[in-house]
């Protein structure tokens, strides 16, 4: 059964724990590839992933062909995690109390991964 979620809840993490919720933002296409996120020291920590399960092989394409840059020209910070079973990133980006901001913030980042997964997938696949 698949479910048709709609919105992304950033809790705050102390200490590595989830204490408090932040806000629950409603999110346009792409939240399926979206494996956690959390809001530390004022950074919400947004970790994409694939859609589904990869080959040694795609795991490297997708790594090597994946836009990285884009997020530093949008202003944010990335990171490959490599030590997953699936290509992962997490994206920092400052977390910001005006809901409709943020919730523009982690839409855009969420699209642009969303465009850029449809964009491999079909190159490889």
């Amino acid at each position: 059964m698949e479910i048709d979620a709609k919105a992304l809840v950033l809790m705050k993490r102390e200490n590595g724990v989830l204490q408090e919720e932040l806000g629950s933002y409603e999110i346009e296409e792409g939240l399926n590839l979206v494996y956690k996120a959390y809001v530390e020291d004022g950074k919400v920590y947004l970790f994409l992933t694939t859609k589904d399960d990869v080959t040694d092989e795609e795991f490297t394409q997708i790594y090597d062909m994946y836009d990285i840059e884009k997020y530093s020209q949008m202003g944010y910070k990335v990171e490959e995690i490599d030590d997953e079973y699936n290509p992962m990133w997490c994206v920092e980006l400052d977390f910001v109390d005006d809901h409709e901001e943020m919730q523009e913030r982690l839409n855009d980042v969420i699209l642009f991964h969303n465009d850029e997964m449809n964009r491999i997938y079909e190159e490889i696949r």
